[in-house]
């Protein structure tokens, strides 16, 4: 994990904290839509430091989980569970990507047909994350309804 802060397409968000260089990539319909393409990339982030708070929005796309962005610019920015401090960042935020890769693929059977998968990265299904997202939200005391 390295120091690092990023920001949006205008600037006025910025996020830092320390950031891994594994990127996870989400190939679900909302993430594809919410991005305008396939997939979301994000990169895990601790402790993180979000400033320009009076332009950031978050669409609850589910009674658990909001899709948090630039109301300025429209930049992506991160995705968490409401109430939620982030535990990942939209990668593109970051200047500086250098030794990251995609190490980790989830709902694949949703990957764009002209998109190959990433070589070494793992492969998750719809229903493997479901029960791993159900699980976790169980043992933070969450339900998902």
């Amino acid at each position: 994990m390295v120091q690092t802060t990023g920001q949006c397409l205008c600037g006025a968000v910025t996020i830092s904290g320390e950031v891994g260089s594994n990127i996870q990539a989400c190939h679900c319909r909302q993430c594809q839509r919410w991005t305008g393409g396939s997939p979301y990339f994000c990169v895990p982030i601790s402790d993180p430091v979000v400033t320009g708070g009076e332009t950031l929005a978050a669409y609850h796309h589910s009674t658990w989980g909001e899709r948090t962005f630039c109301a300025t610019c429209g930049t992506t920015v991160y995705w968490t569970t409401k109430g939620d401090a982030p535990h990942s960042a939209a990668a593109g935020l970051f200047e500086d990507q250098t030794g990251w890769r995609v190490t980790e693929e989830i709902f694949v059977d949703y990957r764009a047909a002209w998109l190959l998968p990433f070589k070494g990265a793992t492969q998750s299904t719809e229903a493997q994350e479901i029960a791993k997202f159900d699980a976790w939200m169980a043992k933070q005391g969450k339900s998902v309804e």
